[in-house]
């Protein structure tokens, strides 16, 4: 085996559904690329469990986090078996480096307005249908092994 694949080996992580990918306000250690699988992100509001979004094979959890204050800004759940690929946030800060600074201040600032928006929706218990509906369907077809609180 390559050292490279040996490597992606080492980086690659597995959850069940119920399992959880990442938790709201604790601190961001990695970006995810998702390889497998569909995961539910979620922020905590006044009315509870409020979804944010529906994670698929080929998006990423945890850029926000890198870009912002260093703190995730939901929790993210597996809905059914994932595969992902964890790249350190060191790996990321070390390329952000090389980087022309115009284009890291831009990827921010992209970052910043999306995480303005979504805290907007946040506030006022916004909560989109469609994502809800795909998150019950996709829930109930993959049943967590353990309660997810």
């Amino acid at each position: 085996m390559s050292s490279k694949s040996q490597q992606e080996k080492d980086l690659t992580i597995e959850l069940e559904p119920g399992d959880y990918l990442v938790q709201e306000k604790q601190p961001c250690d990695a970006l995810y690329i998702i390889q497998e699988g569909q995961l539910a992100a979620f922020r905590l509001g006044k009315q509870g469990k409020i979804p944010v979004g529906l994670i698929s094979s080929g998006e990423y959890v945890g850029e926000a986090a890198i870009f912002l204050e260093g703190h995730h800004l939901s929790t993210v759940m597996a809905l059914t078996k994932v595969k992902a690929l964890k790249i350190p946030k060191s790996s990321i800060e070390a390329q952000l480096k090389n980087m022309p600074s115009w284009m890291v201040a831009l990827a921010r600032g992209l970052v910043t307005r999306l995480h303005h928006s979504n805290e907007i929706l946040r506030r006022n218990a916004w909560i989109d249908p469609t994502i809800q509906q795909k998150v019950k369907a996709i829930s109930e077809k993959n049943p967590s092994r353990r309660k997810a609180s």
